[in-house]
């Protein structure tokens, strides 16, 4: 069923050379489609930090440093789920996230601005993630995504290489895989990594058909992933 959603994004607070800047991104839609999830911005990306299903929660954000940041969240709240992935930004990971549940008086509400909206017209699931057409004020969208919390992520044994194993390892994998397969999508299809997973957008669906395509078959095929990885590392697109 088509869904409206709207997109809100609170004030950022800056690290201390302003490398990388700290806000709280909010999704609302139906019950089961709104999220506020703390993010981590940087010159390469953004980093997804832990997320409430609740409308507009404001969270409290400290730069100790520009590689290590205290999130502050109410405690009244359910608690969020906390890893490997969520506790750490930027490229590779380097950035060290610590997390306190503290009393919501100790939290300074936090200014939110309206940045978008969006309605999502059909969402169809594939062997690997989903396929999401999006009506925007920009006409017919594409998107197609997955996440670590798919049994098939791989994230561990990329983790035993030395890799990320999350969006950004995927993002490597993705690139590695259409040089290889597809080279001919490759300026069709724009890759958006966050810690936990990888949003791939498109204006064309049967690229990111193709793209889901290529991700299924390297998760069944180890040594078309691997060549996929050294595709990456090559171009100095893996981590």
């Amino acid at each position: 069923m088509p869904a409206d959603i709207v997109f809100e994004h609170s004030e950022s607070i800056a690290s201390p050379s302003g490398i990388h800047k700290a806000s709280v991104s909010c999704r609302t839609g139906s019950p089961n489609e709104t999220v506020s999830q703390a993010m981590v911005s940087t010159p390469n990306g953004g980093s997804g930090l832990i997320a409430f299903y609740s409308p507009r929660v404001s969270m409290g954000f400290v730069w100790k440093s520009d590689h290590e940041l205290i999130v502050r969240y109410p405690a009244d709240l359910p608690a969020p789920r906390i890893n490997v992935i969520n506790s750490s930004f930027g490229r590779g990971g380097k950035g060290r996230v610590i997390y306190e549940a503290v009393p919501r008086t100790d939290i300074r509400p936090l200014r939110w601005t309206r940045v978008g909206e969006q309605r999502t017209v059909t969402e169809e699931r594939l062997e690997s993630g989903v396929l999401v057409a999006i009506e925007t004020g920009n006409g017919l969208e594409y998107s197609y995504s997955w996440d670590l919390h798919e049994p098939d992520s791989l994230s561990k044994a990329l983790q035993a290489q030395g890799l990320q194993g999350g969006g950004y390892s995927w993002a490597g994998i993705v690139h590695g895989l259409v040089a290889l397969r597809a080279p001919d999508i490759s300026d069709e299809i724009d890759l958006d990594p966050e810690g936990d997973g990888l949003l791939v957008r498109s204006t064309n669906r049967a690229a990111l058909v193709t793209v889901a395509q290529l991700v299924a078959a390297a998760k069944r095929d180890r040594t078309l992933l691997q060549a996929a990885i050294e595709r990456a590392r090559l171009d100095g697109q893996m981590e």
